[in-house]
């Protein structure tokens, strides 16, 4: 299921919002151990619908942000969350919420366009800092694949055939992206990928987001 909201502000956004994104997440959430147990299982959006200037982002027309998660309680309890608390952190307010439920997907594979970076952290040597991987890296659809089907396990599915990779047809235009989250600068790729799987499966890839980091705004699809 997916939550979609649409956020007022009056001001100027800064570029590193990320943070605040997961505070109002948590904060409507309220205490809830199961999420912090294993791999992300939900995903969420960048803000949407801004123009970049001077000072940060500016969203004259309101701004769109989702949330998704195979949890239809876990999305309950955010609408419930925002309704006691609409006000987000940067002078976001959430003015209107809708819920969409996972499209009919078909067996097979399908495309999808990503709604933030796509992040893949990949541990090397030892002691070394982890390489964030980008399309064209021989280890990047194979670390696209098992992140989906260990939260498949995660989740009780049947992980059997489920596979993610980069859209060939977009990999020599890909964009990599450069953020930072808590001090930490990651680098993620805006790519499409495409998700082969069962109609299960596929639907669940569209809810918890592909690559790493889905917690923090990585790898949401659309």
């Amino acid at each position: 299921m997916r939550l979609h909201l649409y956020l007022a502000t009056q001001q100027a956004v800064p570029f590193d919002y990320l943070p605040a994104l997961k505070s109002a997440f948590h904060r409507w959430v309220g205490h809830n151990e199961a999420l912090h147990e294993g791999f992300s299982l939900y995903s969420y959006s960048w803000l949407h619908g801004g123009r970049a200037g001077r000072g940060g982002i500016r969203f004259a027309e309101g701004a769109s942000w989702f949330i998704s998660a195979p949890d239809e309680a876990l999305i309950h309890e955010l609408v419930s969350g925002v309704v006691r608390v609409p006000a987000l952190d940067l002078g976001l307010a959430v003015r209107d919420v809708r819920m969409q439920r996972a499209p009919a997907f078909a067996a097979g594979e399908q495309p999808f366009r990503v709604a933030g970076p796509v992040f893949i952290k990949h541990e090397g040597e030892k002691g070394k800092p982890a390489d964030h991987l980008l399309p064209g890296h021989p280890l990047a659809d194979e670390l696209l694949t098992a992140t989906l089907r260990h939260k498949l396990r995660q989740a009780g599915l049947d992980d059997a055939g489920a596979a993610v990779r980069f859209d060939p047809a977009h990999i020599a235009t890909a964009k990599s992206k450069l953020f930072q989250y808590k001090q930490v600068q990651c680098r993620g790729s805006i790519c499409p990928v495409l998700v082969s799987g069962s109609a299960e499966q596929i639907a669940f890839a569209w809810e918890v987001g592909v690559g790493h980091s889905t917690g923090i705004g990585c790898g949401a699809l659309v």
